[in-house]
């Protein structure tokens, strides 16, 4: 099967159909029988690009399938191709889609290029799903009138809480009311109010002081050693106000980081992106969820995670996988009621020696997965490879690590499905 690339457009967009002549000898009788490529083109967006020379261009597609076709033969219909948010509605000569090609009278006469047509079949998506909140009613025989489990996911002990930046930023903004910062219960009877100020929060039950739990700022001790990432990690911190709780987080490594489109592609869904490339399982288990997830109260997060470990840190599988289960399990306990949803690590055409430790670690996040049902995870790498397993570099950059902008468009497009249906299921 031919090989699969990104093929470059100068000037000109692609949609003739070009002939190669066959010289004939001067005593043939009969024309031999001729052989043409037809290339059959995705026919996504176009991205504009700079040659190294200076010459610029725009991308054109990827190539979908490329096949052989005899002289004054039909041509074989393939498969459909499939794009999330889609309807695939034929075959054309041009990019524009103007002249359909019908497999069952037109005879290939050239080689060809021939180009996908597509519909939006969600083109009124309507909202995001609204938020459901836990209950805050706790059962009139409780032998206490109020429990606080937490604030904004960070547990209070001995009347002392620990918040990163971003969430003492959320309490000052919301000073005269911070209940909604809280996860808490209380009696159906009682009428409850929180406030903030001098770094002490204030809970009264009925209009009486119930309880006064100080806030102490803990950022240093969150503070990155890699100074690339605290600069990043601080950015995200300062949009803590403009950046509403309770919608989607995604989080992660560099794929998540350089998905510029995120916030455009998960529409009308309402997300952040939060990812900082070159991070590891551990620093977000230990240090960037504290200040980069758990602050937003998020009714969904989304993370990827794990192929630095992998790269980077050049870890064996059952070290990655350990360090992976308790970034869960922690995870889990700080936000008990978000739906949490994992992307698999995708195989990289740059990095084949590590296939076999991807591919371990992601066997072991499927067994997990199986007696933890509150994950739901998402394999969009598979979309990624081509028929015989092996990645294809076309959605990658040239680096043969991270997505192109085509790459995006497959593996992004996996990802707003698996969080669309995650939120329809509230």
């Amino acid at each position: 099967m031919s090989k699969k690339y990104l093929l470059p457009v100068i000037g000109l967009a692609l949609c003739s159909v070009v002939a190669i002549g066959v010289a004939s000898g001067a005593y043939a009788t009969e024309p031999q029988a001729r052989t043409f490529q037809v290339d059959f083109f995705n026919n996504y967006l176009r991205e504009e690009f700079t040659l190294s020379n200076g010459t610029k261009g725009k991308g054109n597609n990827l190539l979908y399938k490329s096949v052989e076709a005899m002289e004054n033969n039909l041509l074989e219909k393939p498969t459909d191709p499939v794009r999330a948010r889609y309807d695939f509605q034929g075959w054309y000569l041009e990019e524009e889609c103007k002249t359909v090609w019908n497999f069952e009278s037109d005879l290939v006469k050239g080689n060809m290029r021939l180009f996908a047509k597509w519909g939006i079949a969600q083109e009124d998506e309507g909202a995001e799903p609204a938020y459901t909140p836990p209950s805050t009613v706790l059962p009139g025989e409780a032998g206490v009138d109020y429990q606080l489990e937490s604030i904004m996911h960070f547990k209070v002990e001995n009347n002392v809480v620990n918040l990163p930046t971003a969430a003492i930023a959320k309490l000052e903004a919301n000073k005269d009311n911070v209940l909604p910062l809280m996860e808490y219960r209380v009696k159906a009877s009682l009428s409850i109010a929180a406030t903030y100020a001098n770094n002490k929060i204030t809970i009264n039950i009925n209009g009486e002081q119930a309880r006064v739990i100080t806030v102490k700022d803990n950022s240093l001790d969150l503070r990155m050693d890699n100074s690339n990432y605290e600069t990043k990690a601080k950015k995200y911190e300062a949009n803590a106000l403009v950046e509403e709780s309770y919608h989607v987080m995604l989080a992660g490594s560099s794929s998540i980081e350089f998905w510029e489109s995120s916030k455009e592609d998960l529409e009308p869904i309402v997300s952040y992106n939060h990812g900082i490339g070159g991070t590891t399982i551990e620093e977000w288990d230990t240090k960037l969820n504290q200040r980069l997830v758990f602050p937003y109260k998020p009714k969904m997060v989304v993370y990827y995670v794990g192929i630095n470990n992998v790269i980077n840190s050049k870890q064996d599988a059952t070290t990655i996988w350990n360090n992976l289960k308790n970034f869960f399990d922690h995870t889990h306990e700080a936000l008990p009621n978000t739906k949490v949803q994992y992307i698999m690590m995708n195989l990289i055409p740059g990095y084949t020696t590590y296939f076999d430790t991807i591919n371990a670690v992601n066997a072991n996040v499927t067994e997990y997965q199986k007696s933890n049902t509150w994950l739901t995870l998402i394999n969009p790498g598979t979309a990624l490879l081509k028929e015989n397993g092996q990645p294809n570099a076309a959605y990658f950059r040239t680096d043969g690590l991270h997505l192109s902008y085509y790459g995006y468009v497959v593996w992004g497009g996996i990802i707003k499905q698996s969080i669309v249906k995650g939120l329809e299921n509230n």
